[in-house]
């Protein structure tokens, strides 16, 4: 049984501080298709990285009322960071074609 690898982003934690939006969430980040002894899929996976912190923390709505365009700029720094952690966790791997 063959499961993809993926890295999840998001706040964890058993409780989230007020200065933390109530509508952050989790995002699930494959990387099955990278190669990440790459420059280019290290570069990929971060991107992917940010673009999922930016989903989780509502951070990419263009209506984000300016009274929670703060925390959500927090929530997307703090997903963000905790997610590339993961990732400098992850050992490198070359991606097997079939």
């Amino acid at each position: 049984m063959f499961t993809k690898p993926m890295i999840a982003v998001g706040l964890f934690g058993l409780a989230l501080s007020a200065s933390q939006p109530a509508f952050a969430g989790t995002r699930v980040v494959g990387y099955a298709d990278l190669d990440l002894s790459t420059k280019e899929g290290q570069s990929s996976l971060d991107s992917r990285l940010r673009i999922a912190a930016k989903q989780a923390c509502e951070f990419d709505r263009k209506d984000l009322p300016q009274v929670e365009f703060e925390s959500a700029r927090q929530c997307y720094f703090k997903s963000l960071a905790d997610a590339r952690r993961a990732k400098n966790d992850l050992r490198p791997r070359t991606v097997m074609a079939k």
